[in-house]
């Protein structure tokens, strides 16, 4: 009797086992799921941008020289006001020696030509009058030699002398007035010589004028009210010709540039909003901007980890501009995708099976595996294009090792 009482009560024990671990199998497990609806689907990146003005002022000397003066990095500068000035001695001794040169070169043009004396002139002037005198004379004396001659007045040897005398006073007037043509010609300059003096005087001229411009910008001013963001240069330094050495920022046009990837660049469009994040201290700060300017064309720059990219330049306008310090470091965020009123699920939701992608839908008090047609995605989401309809109700982590197909759950919060 003792032994049947000892097994029924064994039976007992063993079937209140199986039915506990039964009813503890069938038990609702508590799972976190969210019901899905309609939302936005946004895609956004983060760059860096530089508070700038819109229109900068770049200053390049315009000579090599050293620098006497010069306004510092950070400087705030009003219209009218120095901001630049170089050495101009080495210019000026260079001006003044060309300036001797031009008086040189006249001296030589001088030297090359030779004078005539007016006593010169004025005495082959007589000598010429003279022998024209004594050539007429000798003209009248041989007519009328002539006559005495043809009546036998005067034998033929008179006549023949005056002759000769005549013909010697012509040969006379013939060589004093041939002595003032040759004493005029030696006075006349060489052909070329104008075009070669003039030519010598223009290359000095065109030197002079380039020194001339140089030395107007030995002081470079301020041609509006200004914040010199770039200072590349100190008092006593070198300013080369060919190298920027200071930029200045106009303050009544003020801007954030920024240099995003091609790539993205050819999601945004002019007018698009931008959230700029500013940092005061330890708390960031939301500001509001929209895109004005976006570049034609991209440029190759190098980033931290020294990889080739192509960036293109962004110019965004801000909103407020309480507390902007230009030349300071700020963070934008751009939306390259937005979309309005779709059927989103989270990426954390979504697990994949043979390249699919599925989800763990509630079917009444049940997981169901469902698979999932998904079209575009943000960062965090995919847009449901079937497989999920509005309202559905899934398990929010995918990767949960207690959920399975079939699995009895009991919300334990729906989000």
């Amino acid at each position: 009797m003792q032994k049947k009482a000892k097994l029924f009560f064994i039976a007992v024990i063993i079937v209140a086992i199986a039915v506990y671990g039964f009813v503890q199998m069938n038990k609702p497990v508590e799972i976190k799921t969210a019901s899905i609806k309609k939302q936005s689907l946004i895609r956004s990146f983060k760059e860096s941008g530089k508070i700038k003005s819109n229109d900068e002022i770049v200053i390049t000397p315009k000579y090599n020289a050293r620098i006497n003066y010069i306004v510092k990095e950070g400087d705030k500068v009003s219209k009218g006001d120095l901001l630049l000035e170089l050495n101009n001695v080495e210019l000026s001794a260079k001006k003044k020696a060309l300036n001797a040169q031009i008086g040189s070169l006249s001296g030589q043009r001088e030297m090359s030509r030779v004078k005539i004396y007016d006593s010169q002139l004025k005495s082959l002037d007589i000598a010429i009058n003279l022998a024209k005198q004594q050539v007429e004379e000798l003209k009248d004396d041989r007519e009328r030699y002539k006559e005495l001659y043809d009546s036998g007045a005067v034998a033929f040897t008179d006549y023949d002398k005056i002759n000769r005398a005549y013909d010697s006073a012509k040969k006379n007037l013939e060589l004093k007035e041939n002595e003032k043509r040759v004493l005029l010609d030696t006075a006349k300059e060489k052909s070329g010589t104008t075009q070669y003096y003039d030519s010598q005087k223009q290359g000095i001229d065109a030197q002079i004028q380039e020194i001339d411009n140089n030395l107007a910008y030995s002081r470079v001013y301020a041609s509006s009210d200004a914040i010199v963001t770039k200072a590349m240069g100190k008092v006593g330094g070198f300013a080369n010709a060919s190298m920027q050495i200071l930029e200045l920022s106009p303050s009544n046009d003020i801007i954030v540039l920024c240099s995003v990837l091609s790539s993205d660049a050819l999601a945004l469009k002019e007018n698009q909003k931008v959230k700029i994040l500013q940092k005061v201290g330890e708390d960031t700060y939301e500001k509001s901007g929209k895109i004005i300017n976006i570049a034609k064309y991209a440029k190759t720059k190098i980033s931290s980890l020294g990889l080739e990219e192509q960036r293109v330049d962004v110019k965004i306008a801000m909103d407020d501009m309480n507390k902007i310090i230009v030349g300071a470091d700020i963070d934008l965020i751009f939306e390259s995708m937005h979309v309005d009123n779709v059927l989103t699920v989270a990426k954390s939701s979504v697990f994949e099976d043979e390249k699919d992608k599925y989800v763990w839908k509630l079917d009444k008090d049940t997981l169901k595996k469902t698979k999932l047609e998904i079209g575009r995605q943000s960062d965090y989401d995919y847009e449901v294009l079937s497989g999920l309809k509005e309202g559905d109700i899934i398990a929010i982590d995918a990767n949960d090792t207690k959920v399975k197909e079939g699995l009895k759950v009991k919300i334990k919060n729906e989000e």
